[in-house]
């Protein structure tokens, strides 16, 4: 069974100064995992390091807020029986669109794709394909609307079963929502 953690969308400092506490609480409570998975935008490569200190491996792209970071704009690894392709998603107009999404993963044969750009959780199949956005780690407002809250996710991959735990701020309070699937 491999752990692993789902966060992006952080844009510190240029819209949020920092993680609320409870969240980074919570992560850090969590950490170290096998996998952090952060589809970008982290603004500054402080917290892109510090977010890639949350695991023992990490796979991370760059958001379209990321300039001069170095990370690729896509990667695709196995994890555990699974594929997964990271990408901010930026590039997929209408933001978030199912299709465009899973045409990327179905090009680099992932099973998974992680994506972020919407500030918006998600946990869906489509079309084969298993889509996960952690929303935003602030839980700041996207080009495209506003966030429902800062928000993660951690769960695990154990062969071909997924299980995400999303993490949420909601008035002060962390809640929680579990979504499982087996690919």
């Amino acid at each position: 069974m491999i752990t692993v953690l789902v966060l992006g969308d952080a844009h510190i400092p240029e819209r949020a100064q920092e993680v609320p506490h409870t969240i980074r609480r919570k992560i850090e409570e969590l950490s170290p995992v096998d996998v952090v998975i952060s589809p970008g935008d982290y603004t500054t490569e402080d917290t892109m390091e510090w977010i890639a200190s949350l695991g023992e491996k990490a796979l991370m792209v760059v958001g379209n807020c990321d300039f001069g970071l170095p990370l690729p704009h896509r990667v695709t690894k196995g994890i555990g029986d699974v594929k997964v392709t990271v990408d901010h998603g930026s590039g997929v107009h209408p933001r978030g669109d199912p299709d465009q999404l899973s045409a990327i993963a179905e090009e680099e044969g992932s099973d998974i794709i992680f994506t972020g750009h919407t500030h918006r959780p998600e946990f869906r199949e489509h079309r084969g394909v298993l889509i996960v956005n952690p929303g935003s780690l602030t839980g700041v407002p996207s080009g495209g609307g506003p966030s429902p809250g800062p928000s993660f996710m951690y769960g695990t991959i154990d062969g071909k079963e997924v299980w995400m735990k999303l993490y949420m701020l909601k008035r002060d309070r962390l809640e929680t929502e579990e979504f499982e699937t087996e690919l």
